[in-house]
């Protein structure tokens, strides 16, 4: 049999040794069975999280960027949007995928109790990382080795005895304060409280924190408090542009646009703080052994501020460094001057809107200090209970942190859908939800402080008012922050009534770092008659009659 001469041999030849792969089918041959091998394994990996996240509902998910279109907006329509999704999905949990991290909201004071209070949820979500430039590693957002140790150093040094040391502080600066308000008076248009409440708790927190008098209310053109403000604000900016998320990024943006100073400017007075008053207590340790001066006089009438206590620890063998040091000085200052400030300007705005409440609140401080100028003590404030409710509802209903997030350690079960949380989870604590679950508290978006009174706290969950997080690592600060709190609203009350035209459905709110509210804080104020409002409403009821 002849071949034909229109079929080529060479071809033949090719057929019957069969096909063969050239180097560049076979590189990318071994490509695509490699990524399918990393893609198998990436998807094995993830088992946990997808066969819960099926039984969850959620927002709609996209690869890579997970719901993340669901914040992506302005601060005001961040909030908002947040708001919107548990009305949607309501208190049970649901998924929200955070890029390719998958994120559980809990919100029933059930299952927030579990998570607040288990071993295996104690360290902070990889978010914090935002705040490290600011804060350091102190307790706010220390990993949980380090934040181990230093909750249980610092932990006793918040004792009554500390506390009652800050009055002066807290009696000096609010009467400050007053004097500066006084400009307010007789003028029709509003002023914004934030002018004023903030330069004062960030006064305060200077004086107990460190022992140094920043007076930022009769000087406007502090340093410190400039950087504190804008160091704020980069953090915020951070946290709404994804591409700066990376360290390194972000590093080499603070370089090139100069605002890497603004951290070196906020931490400068710590470091010169804490350098002097090292070399301040050691020169006290050598005048004790050799008797020069008699010490314990002046400690008696020296103001033992939270540095001092650091200091002291690290006397009996603590050992932190001084950058530790100025973490934690520099955490206390920043989480005791905005978040109360923001919380009083929040307070004193409702109680404006609400002048049957805030005359209320004004007879318990005139029954409390009379009609004089005597100064208040720790005492007293333990007899402010209503003054305590209204303080507590404010943060209930707009509780500062709206958003708490956990990465767990370890697997955990929660009660609401009998779910295991599997190891990786960040868990979404959401006191924004918590403390507007309708069951827990009725008409939730009104201001009603007696929600806190003792009848009806106790007919609640303890886990149903967490404004101050709750569990091993919830807020080292609270007592503090409600002690200031009560003694700048009583100071505020007693000289001044508050006035607005505000109404509570007109309050709008943002997220940057915190919630505040989106327009300011409005309000115009009249000099107290120093007399309790139910004997004026006595009297005008006589004269009716």
């Amino acid at each position: 049999m002849e071949v034909s001469q229109d079929f080529p041999v060479s071809s033949l030849k090719h057929s019957a040794g069969g096909p063969r792969m050239t180097s560049t089918e076979l590189t990318a041959y071994g490509v695509i069975s490699f990524i399918v091998v990393l893609w198998c394994h990436y998807k094995w990996n993830r088992r946990h999280f997808e066969r819960l996240a099926s039984k969850m509902t959620g927002p709609p998910a996209y690869p890579i960027i997970g719901a993340g279109l669901e914040f992506v907006g302005t601060p005001q329509q961040v909030i908002e949007r947040i708001i919107k999704l548990f009305d949607i999905y309501g208190s049970e949990p649901f998924k929200v995928w955070m890029g390719t991290s998958l994120g559980v909201t809990i919100s029933k004071p059930e299952d927030v109790q579990i998570v607040l209070n288990s071993s295996k949820a104690l360290e902070k979500d990889q978010f914090y990382k935002f705040f490290k430039n600011t804060v350091g590693e102190g307790l706010f957002s220390a990993p949980v080795h380090k934040w181990r140790r230093h909750r249980r150093l610092i932990t006793p040094v918040f004792n009554a005895n500390l506390l009652d040391q800050f009055f002066p502080v807290f009696n000096e600066k609010n009467r400050i304060l007053t004097r500066n308000l006084k400009k307010e008076l007789g003028k029709t248009q509003p002023f914004d409280l934030w002018d004023y409440i903030a330069d004062t708790t960030l006064d305060i927190i200077c004086q107990t924190a460190m022992g140094y008098n920043l007076d930022t209310q009769l000087n406007n053109e502090s340093e410190f408090a400039e950087a504190l403000t804008k160091a704020s604000e980069l953090d915020s900016m951070r946290i709404y542009k994804p591409w700066l998320h990376p360290d390194i990024i972000f590093s080499i943006y603070g370089k090139l646009t100069g605002l890497h100073n603004v951290y070196k400017t906020l931490h400068k007075l710590p470091n010169q703080v804490i350098k002097e008053m090292k070399e301040t207590y050691a020169q006290r340790k050598i005048d004790n052994k050799s008797n020069t001066i008699d010490v314990n006089d002046d400690d008696k009438k020296r103001l033992k501020v939270f540095l001092d206590t650091l200091l002291d620890l690290n006397e009996a063998g603590a050992n932190f460094s001084d950058e530790e040091l100025r973490d934690e000085v520099v955490t206390m200052m920043i989480g005791g001057s905005e978040t109360s400030a923001i919380t009083l300007c929040f307070c004193l705005l409702l109680l404006a809107i609400h002048p049957e409440i805030q005359d209320k609140v004004y007879d318990e401080i005139y029954e409390v200090l009379g009609d004089g100028d005597q100064t208040i003590t720790i005492e007293d404030t333990t007899k402010l209970v209503y003054l305590e409710q209204c303080l507590r509802e404010t943060l209930r209903l707009y509780p500062i942190g709206p958003l708490l997030l956990r990465q767990l350690q370890d697997d955990v079960k929660i009660f609401s859908g009998d779910h295991t949380l599997p190891k990786g989870t960040t868990c979404i604590i959401s006191p924004i939800c918590t403390h507007h679950i309708p069951e827990l508290y009725p008409n939730p978006w009104s201001f009603n402080p007696d929600n806190f009174d003792a009848e009806n706290v106790s007919k609640r969950h303890k886990f149903s008012f967490i404004a101050f997080s709750g569990g091993p690592r919830g807020c080292i600060g609270s007592k503090y922050a409600m002690l200031s709190m009560k003694v700048l609203v009583s100071t505020f009350l007693r000289n001044y009534s508050v006035h607005t035209n505000v109404k509570l459905s007109d309050i709008k709110l943002k997220l940057d770092l915190l919630m505040r509210s989106a327009n300011g804080y409005p309000v115009t104020i009249r000099p107290r008659d120093r007399r309790p409002t139910y004997k004026k409403n006595t009297h005008c009821s006589t004269v009716n009659l």
